[in-house]
């Protein structure tokens, strides 16, 4: 049997762009660049957990008390990390999303941060954690992820991650029945920097059936990968090892991102 392969879908999202950051990142496992949106990132993403996760646990404190103790513990744990600034976008951030609570409630969120890990095969594992679970009044099961990207083309033809989730939750046989009921799971992107707009797609059963057998072909892939080609492309000036990456293939990446179709 092969050694345990444990895959998430930004592990296989990594390989399927650049072999060569995958090696660094997975393999060699070399230590990462510190961006700004990743501690902004990471900072909502605990406020929100809290927030949610005190209602869950029998909370009765009003939404407003509730966020500001979630924020201040962020800021606790985040001393370090936060400046000012960050401080004030994550305020505002936060401030959007309880006007948005104000409207929904907290009562039909099921889970916040929820963890998996499902064994594919003897030595393939599925791992990760999903953002939000509710259910919605028509009785559909809700995938809510959190993003804090700034521009959200990039995230409009790309349902791989909400798929992968809608996976785990038919795996669950707390929701399986009630995923073959409906024949679909709803499933959102949440975009903390639009006001936390969503983009939704309805993933069908059969979308969620095939998951699976992509991961396992990722496997296979990572497996046979012995040389890891960089992939040059406009992602590169956010990559975490832009400063360790072959100075060929950053000067390939300024003359791809200067072409007409980047303008």
């Amino acid at each position: 049997m092969n050694e345990i392969m444990r895959l998430s879908v930004s592990r296989v999202k990594v390989f399927s762009s650049c072999c060569k950051k995958f090696h660094y990142n997975y393999v060699l496992q070399l230590p990462r660049k510190t961006w700004t949106f990743h501690v902004l990132g990471k900072a909502v993403h605990k406020v929100l957990e809290d927030f949610h996760m005190a209602y869950l646990m029998g909370s009765t404190n009003k939404l407003n008390v509730e966020m500001k103790i979630a924020f201040e513990k962020m800021l606790i744990e985040f001393e370090k990390e936060i400046t000012p600034e960050l401080k004030t976008e994550i305020y505002s951030m936060v401030d959007q999303y309880l006007r948005v609570v104000y409207k929904t409630g907290t009562k039909h969120v099921l889970h916040c941060e929820l963890p998996f890990a499902i064994n594919l095969t003897e030595d393939v594992i599925l791992n990760g954690a999903i953002d939000r679970i509710q259910n919605d009044s028509d009785g559909a099961l809700h995938i809510l992820d959190y993003k804090s990207t700034k521009n959200k083309k990039y995230l409009l033809d790309d349902y791989f991650q909400l798929e992968t989730y809608g996976f785990v939750l038919w795996n669950d046989v707390r929701y399986r029945e009630q995923i073959e009921k409906t024949g679909y799971v709803r499933a959102s992107y949440m975009l903390m920097r639009h006001d936390f707009e969503l983009i939704t797609k309805e993933i069908s059963l059969d979308t969620i059936q095939k998951i699976p057998n992509k991961f396992i072909k990722y496997a296979e892939d990572i497996r046979k990968e012995t040389v890891y080609e960089a992939t040059p492309s406009p992602l590169c000036d956010y990559c975490d090892f832009q400063e360790i990456c072959p100075s060929d293939i950053r000067k390939t990446t300024k003359q791809k991102t200067s072409a007409k179709s980047w303008v």
